[in-house]
């Protein structure tokens, strides 16, 4: 049931840090932040270090206050944790919904916050690219700012393309979702750093399938996987996703920046012409 926070650079992992204690507090929900091990955690980077003071501001007290009023104490026992039967466990568990229904807009306005004071522009899912991109990339983490530099090579050559970056991968808000993505995409390709062996595809790559089931005029929507034990992902990695994208039937279930002579899964990787 923890709320999932993605962050893709060193000062993202600072300013999203923020968001994610703040978001816990009033929704009162566990979050975890992540970003990629190694890729991210070692880097060595400067950035701009949020001061106390200042986040003291943004801090919920009320939320605070009824947070520790709920810790336990010998002055106001209460039991908690308790084993269930049939007769009320489900109704127990559905009634929990109340909680996480409200969880992206907390995260948001969060997120407006670190953004005032920073001057960066965080949200739940951030667009980058052409406004009239016909192919895009979904993806999280490290390999978003390689991605947005690619992307500046490419539509510099003429090309349309895009990516959207998750931060917020859960609770997974569909309709934020859809709602940045630009009405020109036709093509979207889905990057997981994981593989989920005997699975129909991997976890983004599902979510992304889930928020266009039913949908009227729905883009083509293929997954693909990279950068495991931090193999490098290049930018000829990543044009040779949007070049995979050019198809009538793009490959679904690739890989990139591997050659995979066992089950040839991989694309051929980019050239410049």
């Amino acid at each position: 049931g923890f709320g999932l926070l993605a962050s893709g650079s060193v000062q993202e992992t600072m300013d999203l840090g923020a968001v994610a204690h703040l978001a816990a507090i009033k929704s009162r929900i566990p979050f975890l932040h992540f970003f990629d091990g190694f890729r991210t955690s070692h880097e060595v980077q400067k950035i701009e270090v949020l001061e106390y003071d200042e986040l003291a501001e943004m801090l919920d007290m009320d939320a605070v206050k009824a947070f520790r009023d709920r810790a336990l104490s010998p002055n106001h026992p209460v039991i908690r944790g308790t084993t269930q039967n049939p007769d009320i466990f489900f109704q127990t568990r559905e009634a929990v919904n109340k909680f996480y229904t409200p969880v992206p807009d907390i995260v948001e306005e969060a997120m407006q916050k670190i953004n005032k004071l920073t001057g960066r522009e965080y949200h739940l899912f951030n667009y980058y690219g052409a406004a009239d991109a016909d192919r895009m990339i979904v993806s999280m983490g490290s390999s978003c700012d390689a991605i947005r530099e690619t992307i500046d090579y490419l539509n510099a050559g003429g090309e349309k393309v895009g990516l959207l970056e998750v931060h917020l991968y859960r609770p997974f808000a569909t309709e934020r979702f859809l709602a940045a993505i630009p009405a020109s995409v036709r093509k979207i390709a889905v990057l997981d750093r994981t593989k989920e062996p005997g699975a129909s595809g991997d976890p983004l790559y599902l979510d992304v399938r889930n928020a266009f089931c039913g949908k009227p005029g729905a883009p083509i929507v293929v997954g693909g996987r990279y950068g495991l034990g931090s193999k490098d992902f290049t930018p000829a990695h990543i044009a040779a996703v949007y070049e995979n994208l050019r198809l009538d039937t793009p490959r679904n279930n690739f890989t990139v920046s591997i050659v995979d002579d066992v089950t040839f899964s991989s694309l051929p990787e980019y050239e410049k012409e």
